[in-house]
């Protein structure tokens, strides 16, 4: 018998237990906001450390875009999404940004840096990203509907400024 099974067969009782354990522990399914669902309404922290609330936006059509800055795609998308939240009327629309970096400073820093002013909330734990949203990849985007509901969840960075996004987005309002 070589040493891995005998290993094995020696410490059975505690990996059973382990096991055992993991098994009953309370599992947190990560959500997943998909297309033709409400979207939930999140709590965050703005760039000023303040509670906010997408509830704020209720009857508006929301473009949530969920990104780091240590993702080179996220960086190359931003100036789109600066370019489309200068575009869009903000009494009916919303370009939000959702940042999961950990550190509040580097963000706000990076957000100066890039001239990029449209609304940037922060996820520093990503539980948000993670177990509401089930966000898998960056940059994400969620564009909800003046209904509330998710029209679409788009990943990958895109051409927010390009004239079909801008077209299917104002579509949204109705």
């Amino acid at each position: 018998m070589n040493l891995g099974a005998r290993c094995l067969l020696r410490n059975w009782p505690i990996a059973l237990l382990i096991c055992l354990a993991s098994c009953d522990a309370p599992q947190s399914p990560t959500a997943q906001v998909v297309a033709g669902a409400k979207f939930p309404e999140l709590q965050l922290i703005n760039m000023k450390s303040e509670p906010v609330s997408t509830a704020q936006f209720a009857g508006k059509v929301l473009v949530l875009n969920v990104w780091a800055t240590w993702c080179a795609p996220c960086r190359r998308e931003l100036p789109s999404l600066q370019r489309l939240s200068e575009q869009l009327d903000p009494q009916h629309f919303a370009v939000i940004g959702m940042s999961v970096d950990a550190d509040e400073h580097v963000v706000r820093e990076f957000l100066i840096e890039r001239k990029v002013t449209f609304t940037n909330w922060q996820d520093a734990d990503m539980r948000i990203a993670r177990d509401v949203l089930g966000v898998r990849a960056y940059p994400s985007t969620y564009l909800v509907a003046a209904d509330g509901v998710v029209r679409r969840v788009v990943g990958g960075a895109q051409p927010w400024d390009s004239a079909e996004w801008q077209d299917l987005i104002r579509t949204l309002a109705n």
